[in-house]
C-alpha cells in the first residue's frame, strides 16, 4: 500500500480531502477486520511505531511526533499488509 508522506501540519489543519494519516488508520482497521479488535490493533501499531502517549491523547497535541510515527507505519505498509508482520517490522525499529 502506498500513502503520501505524513506532515506535522496534517494534524492541525482541516481539509475536505483525508490526509494520509486518516487513510493509514482506515487501512489498519480494514487489515485487522474491523470492530473493536481492529481498533485495538491500530493502537498496538501506533505504540510499536513509537507513539508513547495515552490512546485518548490527540495527535494534534504532538504533531511532529505523530508524523514520525505515521511515516514509520507508512513505510511498513509499503512492504506488508499482514497484521502480525506489521507489528513485527515495527518492533525491529
Amino acid at each position: 500500500m502506498q500513502f503520501d508522506e505524513v506532515l506535522p501540519q496534517h494534524f492541525i489543519t482541516l481539509s475536505r480531502d483525508p490526509y494520509p494519516h486518516i487513510l493509514i488508520d482506515t487501512a489498519l482497521l480494514q487489515l485487522a477486520g474491523g470492530g473493536a479488535e481492529a481498533s485495538q490493533f491500530r493502537l498496538q501499531v501506533l505504540a510499536a511505531a513509537g507513539w508513547r502517549h495515552h490512546a485518548v491523547t490527540p495527535l494534534a497535541k504532538y504533531p511532529a511526533e505523530a508524523s514520525v510515527v505515521y511515516n514509520r507505519i507508512r513505510g511498513v505498509l509499503a512492504v506488508t499488509q499482514d497484521p502480525q508482520a506489521i507489528l513485527d517490522e515495527l518492533a525491529k525499529g
